[in-house]
């Protein structure tokens, strides 16, 4: 590995961070005339007014730009993460029942008032990350509520796992899932938990946490991993595979818990769960590349029959979670192969999504690098649209994410490349 390639590589991540992904959210995302964020920008960055606003990308912005504060001290950045988290208690925030909402109007309104708990998770994810930046006692009383509002009301009290959906007031909702079916269980709600959980044990070591963090990780090793290295999606109360979801890959949740699950375990310390971790983790990289990588860097976004029908556009927040995959995948093992698709994911990338010319990153390309600027009848993108840059789920957290990986992981190397290199 050499020094001069690393710290280049490093430069260009942290260009594409304050350059590009950062500025872009302060100058088009802000709705300056009302409060908060616009729920949606077009391809001209220019805002939908009439777009509602997402809990979600509320709480991607907050936990981003609490990132981006920490590391690098700005002022303006701090005041974006002081904005979003203002929005997200004075708007989402159900002050009588507890938890966050999914979507307010534009005025501020609670559109819909359903629980889902990949909205608690993401709350408490990014609220974690404000405490790191703004140790408020009443910041830390949210997160340590929403956490007890997951385990008493969302947590599955006989079986393994946590609900999906609820009521304002938290009865169990059959319907109006997230996902594309009606399981009672789901690897993304389970993946994204085991992020948060991740994050509130680094802010309280808690000895509760500490073991629902070991179970969700068990729970991917022992029922969500398929021995193939593949993710199952559906699941029953059980946490058996739903018939319909055998042979469905999708390969940018696949990427990404292979580095999130790393995280969980490290975090932990457990040396042993640390091993056999890092096992599962090289078996879903190795499982990725074989059936969801692209000779161009691009991942496609998921396939049926176990990699042998592919839906071959390439949508930006998997290739985001491409990079760090691959690089977790070097720092565990070495392997120059990983480096090497680091370097392939991030030319596919600056060659095709991103916008050079108007900002940001596109929401999704075609095999060839091709933009979509319209959404394509016959093959509708899940939940975002292609026309616009800024929606509920099109956010700075991917990519920005990825960029603040990089710069950490790369910066970890370095000293150890200098020492030997002296």
């Amino acid at each position: 590995m050499d020094y001069q390639e690393l710290k280049s590589y490093r430069d260009v991540f942290e260009k594409e961070l304050t350059d590009n992904i950062l500025p872009y959210w302060e100058k088009y995302a802000v709705d300056r005339e009302r409060d908060g964020f616009h729920g949606a920008v077009d391809l001209k960055n220019r805002p939908v007014l009439t777009a509602n606003r997402s809990c979600v990308l509320n709480a991607r912005i907050l936990w981003t730009f609490s990132a981006a504060a920490i590391r690098y001290g700005e002022k303006d950045y701090s005041e974006m993460a002081n904005r979003a988290y203002r929005v997200l208690m004075d708007h989402f925030f159900d002050r009588e029942h507890g938890g966050f909402f999914m979507e307010v109007t534009p005025q501020g309104l609670v559109s819909k008032d359903v629980k889902h708990t990949y909205m608690q998770a993401f709350a408490v994810y990014a609220l974690c990350k404000y405490f790191q930046l703004n140790a408020r006692p009443e910041v830390f009383e949210t997160i340590v509520n929403t956490y007890f509002i997951i385990e008493e009301k969302i947590k599955d009290p006989l079986l393994q796992g946590y609900g999906e959906a609820f009521t304002r007031s938290w009865m169990v909702l059959s319907e109006n899932r997230l996902a594309d079916h009606n399981e009672p269980r789901t690897m993304n709600t389970h993946l994204h938990l085991l992020e948060s959980y991740t994050a509130l044990l680094a802010i309280w070591p808690d000895s509760k946490v500490n073991k629902r963090l070991r179970e969700l990780i068990n729970l991917f090793l022992n029922n969500i991993i398929r021995p193939s290295g593949q993710l199952g999606i559906f699941f029953d109360e059980q946490f058996v595979e739903a018939e319909i979801s055998k042979g469905t890959c999708s390969f940018g949740h696949e990427i990404e818990a292979s580095w999130l699950l790393l995280e969980a375990a490290e975090t932990l310390g457990d040396l042993t769960l640390i091993n056999r971790t890092k096992r599962a983790c090289v078996q879903i990289l190795d499982s990725v590349e074989r059936v969801g990588l692209d000779k161009d860097g691009g991942l496609f976004l998921e396939s049926t029959r176990y990699g042998s029908h592919l839906r071959t556009n390439k949508h930006w927040w998997p290739q985001a979670e491409s990079l760090v995959g691959f690089m977790n995948g070097f720092e565990m093992t070495g392997r120059d192969d990983y480096w090497e698709k680091v370097k392939l994911v991030w030319d596919f990338i600056d060659r095709h999504v991103i916008d050079h010319a108007g900002g940001e990153w596109f929401t999704k390309v075609n095999r060839l690098g091709e933009p979509f600027l319209t959404e394509p009848v016959d093959d509708p993108s899940p939940f975002y649209r292609n026309d616009w840059k800024v929606d509920p789920w099109k956010c700075p957290y991917h990519n920005g994410r990825a960029c603040l990986e990089m710069i950490k992981r790369i910066d970890r190397i370095l000293p150890l490349q200098t020492t030997q290199a002296h």
